[in-house]
């Protein structure tokens, strides 16, 4: 059944069987026969035609609401998260945080605090949430924003955005495209229409969209365009401070958590020193990133 509904959840988030089955690295039709089975065993229907996608049926929106907080504890009594005197947390990083800043800083935290242990993974935001929500693992660091009621969010860094010059030349040249995140990313849908408020003359130019910052980063290094990317990527893939234009506008980078995770103690440490050393890591690089209002 938990195969089912991970299944059913991938649906409802991305629309097909086929984007369903990318995300969760599966065939089309191993998507399908988990979702039949999962209907078996309700019985009821829990998908209908939605145009040219699919949506599932009320009564499987209500079903998955009942289900997430279920499945996530019942991962939770599989887990051996206390191993001898110290507590490891599983944790999902987007992946523009775990190509850049993310490692290096829960390594920092890590060595802080020896009664923590964390193993790291990495997804696209909206896999966080739902990961975290259904238990797979116990805390999520992204960009996505959530109104999910079992989750807590913890605001923990405003990250700058760079522009970035083609070919790293240090001027910027615009009859050379703009190299962007993915539009329906939550980088994008967060900065976005700041973005055109304040740098309108960067949208006169040709907007090309892909799937990371990584490839971003790449693609502008190697003079296919100038790019946006968030401030820690810039350092961590060496790219020259000349080449680099703050553009006043900052993603926001959020830990989520069931909230029976969130009282713990020993969670509450890792959340402060997590935000300790996110600044210290940017400050050691000799750029700035904020603090978020609470």
């Amino acid at each position: 059944m938990l195969d089912g509904i991970d299944a059913l959840v991938a649906l409802e988030t991305f629309g097909t069987v086929g984007e369903a089955a990318t995300r969760l690295r599966l065939t089309q039709s191993a998507v399908s026969k988990r979702i039949a089975a999962l209907q078996t065993q309700v019985g009821f229907r829990l998908v209908e035609p939605s145009g040219r996608r699919v949506s599932l049926t009320p009564r499987a929106v209500a079903f998955l609401d009942r289900a997430r907080p279920l499945v996530a504890e019942l991962r939770g009594l599989f887990k051996q998260v206390d191993v001898g005197s110290t507590t490891s947390f599983s944790m999902a990083l987007a992946d523009s945080i775990a190509s850049s800043w993310g490692p290096a800083v829960i390594r920092r935290v890590v060595a802080e605090l020896p009664a923590v242990g964390a193993e790291l993974h990495a997804h696209r935001s909206v896999l966080v949430i739902e990961s975290v929500r259904l238990g797979r693992y116990d805390v999520g660091m992204c960009t996505e924003s959530t109104a999910a009621g079992d989750l807590v969010q913890q605001p923990l860094v405003d990250e700058p955005l760079v522009l970035v010059t083609s070919g790293l030349s240090g001027r910027l040249d615009r009859k050379q495209p703009l190299i962007c995140i993915e539009q329906t990313s939550a980088t994008w849908r967060m900065t976005q229409p700041l973005l055109r408020k304040r740098h309108p003359e960067l949208f006169g130019s040709e907007l090309v969209f892909v799937e990371s910052f990584g490839a971003v980063a790449q693609m502008l290094k190697s003079g296919f365009g100038n790019g946006i990317l968030p401030l820690g990527l810039a350092l961590e893939t060496k790219i020259p401070r000349r080449c680099q234009r703050r553009l006043g506008v900052a993603r926001r980078v959020s830990l989520m958590t069931r909230k029976s995770l969130h009282q713990d103690a020993t969670f509450a440490d890792l959340r402060a020193a997590l935000t300790r050393a996110i600044h210290e890591h940017f400050a050691e690089q000799g750029a700035a990133a904020s603090t978020p209002p609470t």
